[in-house]
């Protein structure tokens, strides 16, 4: 993957930022990454389970009470699907690669209060699934990508094969079951519509209702409660700005943050663009950001088809409070090695340069999934060791204030199958059952 404005001059070129608070000058570098790999040995140590604290949220810490019944919702990333609905209520929101052109998809993670709406919904990869085992609870999805050879099994790629791996009654009578929560088969398609607000068109545009996916459960799932702490880092580089652009030959898949030092929290950008809530008007801020460094590749080398490691250990570029460390993601069943299923129910940890669990600052959590190569810039005024610099970026204008959306309509009866939509010969990705 080609980095970003190389640039050849010293270090000590001063660049001036304009996006962010910092008054003092800045410098734009890339991460270290030579060298970076993921593995499925385990090198450090794991800590236990952390307990459950009663009226505490096990996602980000904040008061909460209610039954824990974590919804992970796919979202589509295509430019087209912006802006999306009921993210702003999201604990935890995922984003990864789901083609090799850089195109992107995310999964949210709602619990502690859920929007009326969410979406737009697309179609289901192995990896996200993977996410939904960590977690438990409902996964929602519209479409799946599959294998076509009947004859062979196909854990990797093909979510049916893998999900019937994981769980023999993922589909009975043809059709997906609870957890597995999918819009384009008649058991769930009534929970789903499309949405004619006049910004989405098909098939960026459909929502499913959070509250009838809340209705489905049975019983909690259990919870995997991170460490809190209400202060968060106090040490490592001052970095006032973050930015992962997935898709270098366009700018169409660029996630960055600003760190709000009156806040004390990120504000996300999507394409240079304030990444809002579409329901509420919200901006997006986030207390914890984490770039998580990982294999992925390309089953058969099919541009498709992500294979993407979520299991194992690798490298965590770790933000908090406008500070910068570079830590560790753990994720296994065993102390010394992880399996791609046997570790699967296990939470995913995050340790600090001393191999401490990290305490996540109180709040709302991004975690971008990048490959061990991803270029990520960050703005900071301090050397990074074995870091690269990067040119001066084009100044991003002030983005306009956020218009208040009209409220989402609840969908007449009539609209309320979205029939799956095919995709032309120049769609972002394969199609499969709807998306």
């Amino acid at each position: 993957m080609s980095h970003l404005f190389k640039w050849f001059l010293a270090a000590s070129l001063v660049l001036s930022l304009s996006t962010a608070a910092a008054a003092e000058d800045n410098y734009y570098l890339e991460l270290p990454s030579k060298g970076i790999s993921s593995s499925l040995k385990i090198t450090v140590d794991v800590p236990e389970e952390n307990p459950v604290q009663d009226g505490i949220n096990p996602l980000t810490g904040e008061t909460w009470f209610g039954n824990y019944y974590p919804i992970l919702v796919n979202i589509d990333c295509h430019p087209g699907a912006l802006p999306h609905w009921g993210v702003s209520a999201a604990d935890i929101i995922y984003e990864m690669p789901i083609q090799k052109d850089g195109s992107t998809r995310s999964a949210a993670l709602f619990m502690g209060t859920l929007p009326s709406y969410a979406g737009p919904v697309r179609s289901g990869r192995v990896p996200m699934g993977s996410l939904r085992e960590m977690w438990g609870g409902a996964w929602v999805f519209y479409g799946w990508q599959n294998w076509f050879n009947r004859n062979q099994t196909n854990t990797v790629v093909d979510v049916d094969d893998w999900a019937l791996h994981v769980h023999k009654d993922a589909r009975q009578k043809g059709r997906w079951v609870f957890p597995f929560v999918e819009g384009s088969e008649r058991n769930y398609d009534a929970l789903f519509h499309r949405e004619k607000d006049g910004n989405h068109v098909p098939p960026h545009d459909v929502q499913v209702d959070m509250n009838a996916v809340a209705s489905l459960f049975t019983e909690e799932a259990p919870k995997h409660p991170f460490l809190f702490t209400e202060d968060g880092l106090d040490r490592g580089v001052d970095v006032s700005g973050i930015t992962v652009n997935y898709k270098t030959t366009s700018p169409e898949y660029i996630s960055s943050y600003v760190y709000n030092e009156t806040t004390g929290l990120y504000e996300r950008y999507h394409n240079n663009e304030p990444y809002y809530d579409a329901l509420n008007g919200m901006n997006t801020q986030f207390a914890n950001v984490i770039v998580l460094r990982t294999d992925v590749s390309w089953y058969n080398n099919a541009p498709q088809r992500p294979v993407i490691q979520l299991v194992g250990q690798g490298v965590a570029e770790i933000f908090q409070n406008g500070k910068y460390i570079r830590g560790t993601w753990v994720r296994t069943h065993d102390a010394s090695k992880a399996d791609e299923f046997d570790s699967l129910p296990a939470r995913m940890i995050f340790l600090d340069e001393n191999g401490e669990e990290l305490p996540m600052k109180v709040g709302k959590t991004f975690i971008q999934i990048v490959d061990n190569t991803q270029p990520v810039i960050v703005t900071t005024s301090e050397n990074i060791e074995g870091s690269t610099p990067q040119a001066t970026p084009k100044p991003t204008a002030t983005p306009r204030p956020t218009r208040t959306p009209k409220p989402t309509r609840t969908p007449k009866a009539s609209s309320a199958t979205p029939a799956p939509v095919e995709a032309d010969e120049n769609a972002d990705e394969d199609v499969s059952f709807g998306g």
